[in-house]
């Protein structure tokens, strides 16, 4: 149980509100006159299950929302009185509020380093060989700016010592990744010592780690990265990533490069939509990124054997994260089979030989963008390379290549595009395609119900939490939908659908670290469980997601039409002849926005 299902299980609603409101027992409920609207005759009920509503303004909610609303609390506010009154420790959640805190104290400590490095790289001396470095390399004053590059100083302890005039404490320094415990004696040594600094930020623009090029030839390594820190997670974050992400959803589509320079040139001749895997093969989280924001995937990969086997990873790790859609498939006895195909594009940009991306784009733009023009599709850029993996000469190494094929060749839609590939595939091999069939077919994935029909069989309680996870899941519906803050009645889900239209209306994509942040750290694990909701459940594409919201939305109206209905006949029991009359007009309004719904709900069964 959640500490705020712990306090509303403790506090008596009716002792609450009867301190503001006076309240009169009316059968199983209590009534008096609705403190958020003027009345003259009492139509707010508090129902001793734990809620309230007006039936004259139709305000509804628990203790929380009635504390929220009368007293102008926010939502932690809130939880610290009701938690006070109800005897419950906080002790969870004044931890986590000390963990933003140090969180909060490394993000001050790494853009306080990323500002005196960048500093040093404009007016140092020691820094002209960085200065002409980047002149070499076709870095103009402006991008410098931009992305703050800086220059770290050959020296033990420059950067320690600055910090430590900020007022800053070598454990957090240390904590921050930017000094290292000597072994041997007492102090302290700076991590990057005479290298050229980038400053790699998050998704919301702040720096959480550095990656740093040594100006010397024979000096190893070549690139060094800070380390894994509470901030900086290697294989979580995407260099540019912050400043691409408007580009990528303009231009619905990310290019993924390797290197630092690669992206700033890129971006310094207009092509934003570009970032950098820092060096590693992209990782499932760093996919989950960009799908966020595109479907539409380029590679442009370095195109030597380590290139090609990092482009090759990147390739079966983004097919794994982008969603799947169910493609109808007609049967050669006239009925429709289901097939799951990607529901990505993700090509290849074939560099020319000994070239990385920043070379290319200096050289001539009208190259780069050729190149991303006429990027190779997955399959092709496979297959042009299989006879380099694998003993095309032995029935194994044909064998192995099929087998790698044959799942590629089953996500293509168009059957005779399938069949070109197949041809091709026979030809190379020098088999009988018949066989190469054989094996697609029996790679097709049957497709599991989706999740439209998954809403359907939600259990009623839970119907509040399915709507939020559907939104978590596409941002975007939060704007095809009518989704309203009135349609949640439990606190934790209509605090965290504030948030989130909040955070929507204020940023142009969901950053869920972000968003997490802005909530109360007691609805973390709400907000936990609702991202968890939808992790089993079977790849469906964005119209069937909206399809499926719509549908669970109109049930959970329903239910709450019902409930409300409910309340209203316990009332007309008890209610003296004079108010009758006027619970039955709101009866016979529910009954009317009931059938809307219903019709609804079955024209939805049949679409």
């Amino acid at each position: 149980m959640s500490v705020v299902d712990d306090v509303k299980e403790r506090i008596d609603i009716v002792d609450l509100i009867g301190q503001t409101v006076p309240l009169k027992k009316a059968g199983r409920n209590y009534k008096g006159l609705c403190p958020f609207h003027a009345e003259k005759t009492p139509s707010f009920v508090v129902f001793p299950d734990g809620h309230y509503h007006c039936f004259g303004c139709s305000e509804s909610g628990d203790v929380f929302t009635f504390l929220i609303k009368t007293q102008n609390l926010d939502f932690s506010e809130a939880l610290r009185e009701l938690a006070q009154r109800a005897g419950v420790p906080l002790v969870a959640r004044e931890a986590a509020q000390r963990q933003d805190q140090e969180r909060d104290r490394l993000f001050e400590i790494t853009a306080a380093a990323a500002q005196y490095w960048h500093n040093l790289l404009l007016n140092a001396d020691a820094a002209r060989p960085a200065r002409a470095y980047l002149e070499q390399r076709g870095v103009s004053a402006a991008t410098i700016e931009a992305f703050q590059l800086g220059y770290a100083l050959d020296s033990w302890d420059a950067l320690g010592h600055y910090l430590a005039s900020r007022g800053y404490p070598t454990a957090e320094v240390e904590a921050a990744g930017l000094i290292i415990a000597r072994e041997q004696g007492p102090g302290h040594y700076d991590r990057f010592r005479g290298r050229l600094m980038f400053a790699i930020r998050d998704a919301r623009g702040q720096t959480i780690g550095f990656g740093a090029r040594t100006l010397q030839g024979d000096e190893h390594p070549k690139y060094l990265n800070s380390p894994e820190t509470r901030l900086f997670k290697k294989g979580t974050n995407l260099y540019g990533l912050d400043r691409a992400r408007q580009a990528i959803r303009r231009t619905d589509q990310a290019i993924v490069v390797e290197g630092y320079m690669d992206v700033i040139i890129a971006h310094q001749y207009g092509f934003q939509n570009v970032v950098a895997s820092l060096g590693t093969a992209l990782t499932e989280q760093q996919i989950r990124q960009l799908k966020r924001l595109t479907r539409n995937l380029g590679l442009a990969l370095d195109a030597d054997a380590a290139g090609q086997l990092a482009t090759r990873r990147g390739l079966e790790v983004a097919r794994q994260v982008f969603d799947r859609r169910a493609v109808p498939v007609p049967t050669a006895r006239g009925l429709v089979r289901y097939e799951s195909q990607l529901d990505a594009d993700i090509r290849i940009l074939t560099l020319p030989a000994g070239l990385d991306p920043d070379e290319v784009i200096r050289a001539e733009p009208a190259h780069w963008e050729r190149l991303v023009q006429q990027a190779q599709p997955v399959i092709d850029y496979v297959l042009a390379g299989i006879s380099t993996q694998h003993d095309l000469t032995t029935p194994r190494g044909k064998s192995d290549a099929v087998n790698e094929l044959a799942p590629l060749i089953r996500e293509i839609a168009d059957r005779v595009q399938q069949a070109h590939y197949v041809q091709r595939l026979g030809r190379l091999l020098t088999i009988d395609t018949r066989a190469i069939w054989d094996v697609v077919r029996q790679t097709r994935q049957p497709v599991p119900s989706a999740r439209a029909p998954a809403a359907v069989r939600t259990n009623e309680s839970h119907l509040e939490a399915y709507v939020l996870a559907l939104i978590l899941e596409q941002p975007d519906l939060l704007w095809q939908s009518d989704v309203r803050a009135e349609d949640f009645q439990d606190s934790a889900c209509h605090q965290i659908f504030d948030a989130l239209d909040e955070h929507m209306r204020d940023h142009e994509a969901l950053d869920r670290e972000a968003l997490r942040q802005e909530l109360d750290p007691s609805l973390h694990e709400s907000l936990n469980r609702l991202e968890s909701i939808l992790t089993q459940a079977p790849p469906t594409s964005s119209p069937e997601l909206l399809a499926s919201l719509r549908v669970t939305l109109l049930r959970l109206r329903r239910r709450n039409i019902l409930a409300e209905n409910t309340q209203l006949q316990s009332m007309l029991t008890d209610a003296p002849a004079d108010e009758q009359r006027h619970l039955q007009e709101l009866t016979k309004r529910l009954s009317e926005r009931l059938k809307q719904i219903d019709k609804a709900l079955a024209a939805s069964k049949t679409s």
